[in-house]
This record gives C-alpha cells, structure tokens and sequence, in this order.
C-alpha cells in the first residue's frame, strides 16, 4: 500500500541523516560513492515523488511498485536533486564546517580542484536531464500523468535553485521574487 512504501521511504531517510550526522560529528569524509548513495536518499526525493501520487486517480498500486523499483526515470530524478542541490549550498555547508560535502568528496576522490568538480557536477545533472526526457518517451509502464509528476519534481529543483543560489536558504532572495 502507498501507506507502507511512506512509512518504509520514512524509516530511510531517518537512517540516512543519522549517518549524515555521524560523518558530520566525526569530520569524517566519504568516499564519492557513498556520499551519493546516502545523499539521494536524504535528497528526500524518493519520499516526495511518492508522496506526489496521493490523490491522484491515474495513481495505481502498480505505478507506487513501479516508483519503488528505483525505475531510470525517478533515479534522475534524484540525482538532479542532490547534484544541483550540492553545488548550489556548497559554499554555505563549506562554512559551516562540513566536510563531507558532495564536492568535498569529488575532489578527493578524484582529486581535482573545486572547478573541475563543479564542472563535473553541472555534467552529472546534464545527463541525467537527459536520462529524463529519454525515459519520458520510452517509459510505458505507467501513464505521463504519472511521469509529469516526477518531472515536476526535478523543474522544481531548477527553479530552487537557479543560477547556483540556494532559493532554499534564502528564499527571500531567489523564490519571493517569482512568487510576487
């Protein structure tokens, strides 16, 4: 039932920023793969697209199967997400003394500057645009109404945080302007 898959997305996310805390607690820098892996969960936006379902008619047990099997399309989703979230607030979280920050943890991985990883971030997100116009024509599983609301998740993101500012911090600055 969509009940469970909440409660099961819930129970996650809780876990997820317990280890984010951990790492934060004890200065601890991930490596690049499991930052991403805990940060797409804490992304929250397997839970919200989820959640973006209630109400809806077109919504059948078998689309929440489907959202819940982790399908191209929603991985997309949560990859622009974090990635764009991650460049946007990177200054911020940097001065607040986090270290394991998604670019923190790209440039040790890899170890490139902070441009090179910004711009390997910006290419992340790129992809996974086009992961997500792909899907929209190929995916039949479930109808577009369905499709269009993980889609809007990620539009979302891009209207957050535009222009690298983080409308979530400050949205006095990027989102007050747009909604007047």
């Amino acid at each position: 039932s969509s009940d469970h898959v909440h409660f099961e997305q819930m129970k996650e996310i809780v876990r997820s920023y317990n280890i984010e805390a951990k790492w934060f607690i004890e200065g601890y820098m991930p490596p690049f793969a499991d930052y991403m892996t805990n940060g797409f969960i804490t992304s929250t936006y397997y839970l919200l697209a989820a959640t973006s379902f209630i109400g809806m008619n077109a919504v059948t047990k078998e689309a929440f199967d489907w959202l819940v099997g982790k399908p191209k399309i929603q991985v997309a989703n949560v990859t622009i997400c974090r990635i764009v979230d991650d460049v946007a607030t990177y200054e911020i979280e940097k001065k607040r003394g986090q270290s394991a920050t998604g670019i923190e943890c790209y440039m040790k991985d890899y170890g490139v500057s902070e441009e090179e990883a910004m711009e390997e971030f910006k290419n992340i997100a790129e992809n996974a645009w086009k992961d997500m116009n792909e899907e929209c024509v190929k995916e039949k599983s479930v109808s577009m109404e369905v499709l269009k609301r993980v889609v809007n998740l990620s539009r979302l993101i891009d209207v957050v945080y535009k222009h690298n500012q983080d409308g979530y911090t400050h949205p006095e600055k990027v989102l007050k302007p747009l909604i007047t």
